[in-house]
């Protein structure tokens, strides 16, 4: 039989074994998930007139653009339903902007006749790995209202949303009404903010410090807000319009889906339009040109809007400015 274990040395092991707050192993980082629910509805028209498998097709290829974008702008599907997806980004402002390219790409695409079918979003919040009793996920069935508090192609996210965001993204957002919810709601205008390429491969860095002229690089550099792309003469062409497979996707209500090129030939660059309504150009403080299936010389700097005047629409306009080095 062992002997007892006397007081004072059950205290000492006690005292060993017992671990201070250094001691104890950190807990682990909570990993979040903004969840992005996508669902096409018919708004308006009357889908009796329209076959259950065309309307079905015209759904699929919605949702199909959804799944480039999310392939392309860092998101992951969770879960595809026939008329809906739902999606994670890692970030705020990554779910927002894939939101907003996925709004534009399905913009694009021709409605039938009189039936009008239009992207609802929603976007909200959710702790990655908490375990739910719920049969349905709360986070997922927040996304999911979220996406049918308007009527028209909307993006809607929640309060925890909105306070992730940076400040100027934050100021877009505007109060929606949110019946039977705790949860505040905001919509946010996708036209009104600026479009981003995925992966700009052709975009060349610029040196923070003045460049020499052995280091400086021929090109071409475009400016839309806060958006900047640069484009060397190595990249001989550029295309610009509608269509989200251009080098340079807009979404101006007047462009066209394939609106102008511009190309570097013979160390010159040359803008080419092939749009409907035309191209403005406005160079070196010249008066604005308006440039129908014709070109173009581009020089120095200036503005290019797409059907209509810089004036008139100068949120859709960009800024050029061409360098060219001679070799």
């Amino acid at each position: 039989m062992p002997a007892p274990i006397q007081p004072e040395k059950k205290a000492m092991q006690e005292k060993t074994t017992r671990r201070s707050p250094q001691d104890k192993p950190a807990p682990q980082a909570i990993n979040h998930a903004y969840l992005v629910h996508g669902a096409v509805h018919e708004i308006s028209g009357q889908s009796a007139t329209l076959d259950e498998a065309l309307l079905g097709k015209l759904f699929r290829r919605r949702l199909k653009r959804l799944e480039r974008v999310l392939a392309a702008h860092g998101g992951s599907i969770i879960r595809q339903m026939p008329q809906s997806l739902l999606a994670s980004f890692e970030t705020a402002e990554a779910a927002l902007f894939g939101s907003c390219e996925m709004q534009r790409r399905c913009a694009v695409i021709p409605q039938i006749a009189d039936t009008q079918i239009a992207l609802k979003i929603g976007i909200h919040l959710a702790t990655a790995g908490r375990v739910s009793t719920s049969p349905v996920d709360p986070a997922e069935a927040t996304a999911s209202k979220l996406s049918s508090l308007l009527d028209e192609a909307s993006i809607v996210i929640s309060e925890s949303v909105a306070q992730a965001l940076p400040a100027n993204l934050r100021d877009k957002t505007v109060a929606v009404a949110n019946e039977g919810s705790e949860i505040p709601a905001y919509s946010i205008d996708w036209n009104a903010l600026p479009m981003l390429r995925a992966t700009p491969q052709r975009k060349e860095s610029i040196p923070e410090s003045s460049p020499t002229p052995d280091t400086q690089r021929s090109g071409i550099i475009i400016r839309q807000g806060e958006r900047t792309l640069r484009f060397s003469t190595d990249h001989p062409m550029l295309t610009i319009g509608r269509d989200p497979a251009s080098d340079i996707a807009i979404n101006c209500p007047k462009a066209s889906r394939q609106h102008c090129r511009i190309i570097y030939r013979q160390g010159n660059y040359v803008l080419v339009d092939l749009s409907t309504n035309g191209t403005y150009v406005t160079a070196h403080n010249a008066p604005e040109t308006l440039i129908r299936k014709e070109m173009v010389t581009l020089n120095g700097n200036g503005r290019i809007s797409f059907g209509q005047s810089w004036q008139q629409g100068s949120d859709h306009a960009f800024e050029f400015e061409v360098s060219l080095i001679e070799p």
